[in-house]
């Protein structure tokens, strides 16, 4: 076996040993890193912890090219050309992430909240590591990518302090079923100004009329005259005739 042979067995033995190497410390950093940011979610830390293995492996291979001595002007290239695809490949994912360590240190909100961002609304159902699924004041589902959460100011209307009034909206000529019926649907189109579900404290019938009593939680005291109007308007939509106590 000739020296150039014998030299080019060692570097390829040692360029073998750098990718078996960062292929173990993956695995053994992926174990590590999942068990301390548990804390932050399992899938959280998991797919945090995936990235750095796969990263590491990387690192390994290009390490490995460098160890067969390989023109530096065509190394510098791989590892470049790796560098960018890896990036522009995963441009969304890492966003996310970032989005996902936001949420899970600055805690802008919880599982059961309410929230406003940009122009959706709803009541957070859960917080994944690429989005937060949402549930509209419609029944809708909306999925929201967390790099949305980097990007626009977030109004969570289940941490402030709201105010409550009691309305009594009095129905005309309408029967019980029906005018229960036509107040949950107008209450449901105002529900994105309001701090919470509104509830129905009370129904009663008296004298051909139906006295429904609504308790409101509402977060801006600016906006109480607003939301009553939009409520008798939404009312008055339906071709239903009324009164507001």
């Amino acid at each position: 076996m000739t020296p150039e042979e014998y030299s080019l067995m060692i570097r390829i033995i040692f360029a073998g040993l750098s990718i078996i190497l960062s292929i173990f410390l993956g695995l053994k950093l992926r174990g590590i890193i999942t068990r301390n940011l548990s804390k932050f979610g399992q899938s959280f830390a998991s797919k945090f912890a995936e990235v750095l293995r796969y990263f590491l492996i990387i690192l390994g291979t290009v390490i490995a090219f460098s160890i067969l001595s390989l023109d530096v002007v065509v190394l510098t290239g791989i590892s470049i050309g790796i560098f960018i695809v890896i990036l522009i490949s995963i441009r969304d994912i890492l966003s996310n992430y970032a989005g996902e360590i936001y949420l899970r240190v600055r805690r802008p909100f919880s599982e059961g909240d309410f929230i406003r961002i940009g122009r959706f609304s709803g009541r957070v159902l859960s917080i994944n590591s690429q989005d937060v699924e949402v549930v509209s004041p419609e029944g809708e589902r909306i999925i929201i990518p967390n790099q949305f959460f980097l990007r626009h100011p977030v109004i969570n209307k289940s941490s402030t302090i709201p105010t409550s009034i009691e309305m009594k909206v009095v129905f005309k000529g309408l029967e019980i079923d029906k005018a229960e019926e036509a107040i949950t649907e107008a209450l449901n189109e105002i529900r994105p100004e309001l701090f919470e579900d509104p509830r129905i404290i009370s129904i009663n019938q008296r004298n051909g009329r139906v006295e429904i009593i609504v308790l409101l939680h509402i977060v801006n005291q600016r906006k109480i005259k607003w939301v009553i109007n939009k409520l008798s308007s939404e009312l008055h939509r339906r071709g239903v005739e009324i009164e507001i106590e």
